[in-house]
């Protein structure tokens, strides 16, 4: 016969998972035997009632069958890993992949594995994974491909606060070499965008990260990092594209194209009120931004700007213009 394995805590830890979910005893003894370690039920069960002496390991005997767990806020790195926490990392990996350094997803790559090891186990869960999207509210273009050493060198310049030289693509064929203050990543739509400081300009700019040909963090640590709050940048329309200043909106609804704004509001302060069957206003306090424009304009014969005024002339001229294409 085969030649059996002595059973390690290691060993007994890896089989627990984490509550709500829990593994009898006889359960365990049957998959440590497919792995070739010998030991009866009778000291499983003894050695795990000494792991729960000195691990958060728990016996679930509120109901049969009995079984054992993982104390559901114990460290992430204590016995197997469960179906939830399977899921969020695949979900994670799907949809978070590129908003983390490339080191940390090297790192989690593990872990994804196990993610999918656990997964395979379960068809209800790959079912899941089959049934849900997350669909962007605009419509979806193509991400652009940012070169790995680039986007690389870009997260760990953020995230060492340290000046970076990098080789930009304003415009096809117009290149420039700058040294620039990385300050943070946002992420907007298919394009990631490096948030930084010149040295010739105060206000922070976007570079799109698909449009540097070449990056190289440099040694020197990065200014106005302590003083900059990327929160505070993205609520004054840092990435709305030049942002024309806070004005009072007055926008008229028609057709129920208001109606989403009672359940899904445009911001905390915005007063909607129904003027007529189907017809709202909605007053708030804004920056007038092209994304609050293209916003708007994606209503077409559904909405109109009564105020500030010169938003409302903007749109008046748009609109005829449009107009004049399908005469």
């Amino acid at each position: 016969g085969r030649t059996q394995l002595s059973v390690s805590d290691t060993d007994l830890l890896a089989l627990i998972p984490r509550a709500p979910e829990k593994r009898t005893t006889s359960e365990i003894c049957e998959r440590l035997s497919r792995a070739g370690k010998a030991i009866t039920a009778r000291s499983v069960q003894r050695r795990l009632i000494n792991l729960s002496d000195r691990y958060p390991v728990v016996s679930d005997e509120r109901s049969k069958p009995y079984g054992w767990s993982i104390e559901k806020d114990a460290a992430p790195t204590i016995g197997a890993m469960s179906l939830q926490e399977a899921i969020a990392l695949k979900m994670g990996e799907r949809h978070l992949k590129d908003a983390l350094p490339l080191e940390v997803v090297d790192d989690l790559r593990p872990y994804f594995e196990l993610a999918d090891n656990k997964l395979k186990a379960s068809k209800l869960y790959q079912a899941w994974m089959k049934k849900i999207r997350l669909v962007p509210p605009a419509q979806a273009l193509v991400k652009p491909r940012i070169g790995r050493r680039v986007l690389s060198a870009c997260y760990d310049a953020v995230l060492k606060s340290r000046r970076l030289y990098l080789v930009y693509e304003r415009e096809a064929g117009r290149v420039r070499e700058y040294e620039v203050n990385p300050q943070g990543v946002i992420l907007r739509g298919p394009v990631t965008y490096l948030v930084v400081t010149f040295d010739f300009a105060d206000d922070p700019s976007l570079l799109a990260m698909h449009r540097i040909k070449n990056a190289k963090v440099l040694e020197t640590e990065s200014a106005g990092i302590d003083s900059f709050d990327i929160d505070a940048f993205i609520q004054k329309g840092g990435t709305g594209f030049l942002p024309e200043g806070e004005e009072a909106l007055r926008v008229h609804f028609f057709d129920g194209a208001g109606n989403h704004l009672l359940e899904t509001p445009f911001s905390e302060t915005q007063q909607l009120k129904e003027v007529a069957p189907g017809e709202h206003l909605l007053t708030v306090k804004t920056q007038i931004t092209q994304q609050l424009k293209w916003w708007l304009l994606g209503f077409g014969e559904r909405v109109k700007v009564v105020a500030p005024g010169s938003l409302r002339r903007e749109f008046a001229g748009k609109l005829a213009a449009a107009a004049k294409l399908y005469c």
